[in-house]
């Protein structure tokens, strides 16, 4: 079992403080325990006090780190965030988290799951996996989402079935689903569909994984972006897709809505000299 790490000495109640603002503002409690793990690896590494950390200071610290843009853009903003909170309790004079620059996201093609890839996925999969491979394909849940879905997560009205569906920063969404894939969670309740070994639900990679070994290399994430490329066809909306896939944002929902093959073979069409 991995060591839990806590912030250097210098730091320690001045991240405290910060938390407890985050939890003050209705942060959700991931966020705020991601905050921590950011603020901690930050404080352990400049080592001293926030208070004599200076921009060039921030500025080597994420120049030596091999991240991944995501993870390189967490950092910086909670690094921003925390010394933003320092300048404005009037703990350091300047905002040496302002020296900072943006950081470059590439936006990688979007790559949908095929459903051929798909229905031989399903053809191997145990009853529980088949479950998983729904839930990503048919409701476009996240790795996380599917792995603590409940049987109690299911909403019946007038229209049929939803889940309740609790994503990223604890925001909520209603996702409609056949009433088949309904019947199939409720089969496979009372309590987590996919119940842990010590109680609770779970992992998010432990669905990742399986997910990747029945897809033979297409990520669970593949689904997702199935889910929204077929619901973007069907309804050639964003708006309604960003809401089903609970997107802050209409942007980030584009990079999930692959073209049709068949629209891009009719547009290209229309260029052909009779």
């Amino acid at each position: 079992m991995p060591t839990k790490q806590y912030p250097a000495p210098g730091w320690r109640d001045y991240i405290a403080q910060w938390l407890d603002s985050l939890k003050a503002g209705a942060y959700a409690a991931s966020t705020i325990n991601t905050r921590r793990c950011q603020l901690t690896a930050i404080s352990q590494a400049l080592g001293g006090s926030p208070l004599d950390v200076e921009a060039s200071d921030l500025v080597a610290y994420f120049a030596g780190r091999e991240w991944k843009p995501e993870t390189r853009k967490g950092a910086r903003n909670a690094c921003a965030g925390f010394f933003g909170w320092m300048f404005q309790t009037g703990h350091i004079d300047t905002d040496p988290s302002r020296a900072l620059p943006s950081i470059r996201r590439p936006h990688p093609h979007p790559r949908p799951c095929p459903d051929v890839v798909i229905l031989k996925a399903l053809s191997k999969a145990t009853d529980r996996e088949r479950l998983m491979l729904r839930l990503g394909a048919e409701a476009g849940l996240r790795r996380f989402e599917i792995a603590k879905i409940s049987d109690a997560d299911l909403v019946r009205d007038l229209m049929g079935w939803s889940l309740m569906v609790i994503g990223k920063g604890d925001v909520q969404r209603m996702v409609p689903i056949s009433d088949d894939l309904a019947g199939e969670i409720r089969a496979h309740g009372p309590g987590y569909i996919f119940p842990g070994r010590w109680g609770s639900h779970v992992e998010a990679s432990y669905v990742g994984k399986h997910l990747s070994r029945l897809l033979d290399g297409w990520s669970a994430h593949s689904l997702r972006h199935r889910y929204a490329t077929r619901t973007w066809e069907a309804t050639h909306d964003l708006l309604p897709v960003s809401r089903l896939l609970g997107h802050a944002s209409v942007e980030t929902t584009q990079r999930y809505v692959a073209m049709p093959c068949a629209r891009l073979r009719d547009a290209v069409s229309a260029t052909l000299i009779a």
